[in-house]
């Protein structure tokens, strides 16, 4: 009997460490060929106006889905320029309700593709969702790619001129998508980290008090959900020679300082370029925030100039 509890106890380490071993593979064919081809866009609401609000459901061909939001001028006469935003995992798709209504821009949002309980109560209910998790993890960067085909196919979309941005949790996401898709034309990354287990180990001060402790449960919570496929410093290497624009907020008190760190090397990139704002990190209720992250971006976006319908 303790001869059968040895080897099965040694068969369960050796599956753990065979899947841990399996979550520290980066996923980076995955990304690509979980977006296939667009199968279906169903519109599931709309309001017309002088602006256009409309809500999507995208189905690809692999099964993936991203549902989204749309702001956009009812009859522009122009292809405009179009900022897809991926921010908060709750504001999701509204995340076009708090930029609001920009003229000469097309605002776009999508949920992160997570389909299990959010609001779960207690350890065994947290474990539950894992697996769903993982796979939110894992498709969103898709999801945001097969939204970008899906925006190229529109006729009021300047196709030279469809940019990301990921705003705070949003901003690994927008990294990897930004990468992948050669037909992004540039990358934001707004009040977010480049050093995932710092960021994530910030996060949990409230509740491991012992710092080391802290950045061991950071790194086993992120390789949990495929930590090594979202090395936002190696995605933004990547983009090249496409711009990245960074934009960190200089008293964030969500983003560590030591998160934000790589991100004054990457910006000695010739394609990388780190600006500042004043402030805390983006958020409910913080409008002078969210006002100099909207001058940055749409000053930037002004500059180009839409194409005009042939």
């Amino acid at each position: 009997m303790k001869r059968a509890l040895t080897v099965c106890s040694l068969g369960l380490a050796l599956a753990i460490g065979i899947y841990l071993a399996w979550l520290g593979v980066p996923r980076h064919d995955w990304f690509v060929e979980r977006t296939g081809s667009l199968d279906n866009a169903e519109r599931v609401a709309f309001q017309p106006g002088d602006i256009t609000h409309e809500t999507f459901r995208l189905v690809s061909t692999t099964g993936l889905v991203a549902d989204l939001r749309v702001l956009r001028p009812a009859a522009p006469g122009q292809r405009l320029p179009v900022l897809l935003l991926i921010g908060g995992q709750r504001t999701g798709k509204d995340a076009v309700d708090l930029a609001g209504v920009q003229p000469g821009v097309v605002l776009v949002a999508i949920d992160y593709p997570y389909a299990g309980n959010r609001d779960p109560e207690g350890f065994w209910s947290s474990l539950a969702i894992a697996p769903d998790v993982q796979r939110a993890f894992l498709d969103t960067p898709p999801a945001l790619s097969l939204t970008v085909g899906w925006l190229l196919e529109q006729p009021w979309v300047d196709p030279n001129r469809v940019e990301i941005i990921g705003a705070s949790l949003g901003v690994p996401f927008a990294a990897v998508a930004g990468a992948i898709d050669p037909r992004v034309s540039r990358v934001w990354l707004l009040h977010g980290g480049a050093d995932n287990v710092s960021w994530v180990s910030h996060a949990g001060r409230k509740h491991i008090g012992n710092d080391t402790l802290r950045r061991l449960v950071a790194r086993m919570a992120l390789l949990l959900v495929h930590g090594p496929s979202f090395d936002t410093p190696e995605w933004i290497r990547e983009t090249a020679p496409r711009p990245v624009v960074v934009v960190a907020a200089r008293d964030d008190d969500y983003v560590p300082a030591e998160a934000q760190a790589p991100f004054v090397e990457l910006a000695k990139l010739p394609h990388v370029e780190l600006l500042w704002t004043e402030g805390l990190h983006i958020g409910p209720g913080r409008n002078n925030e969210l006002q100099q992250l909207l001058d940055v971006v749409l000053t930037r976006v002004a500059a180009g100039g839409p194409i005009m319908d042939p």
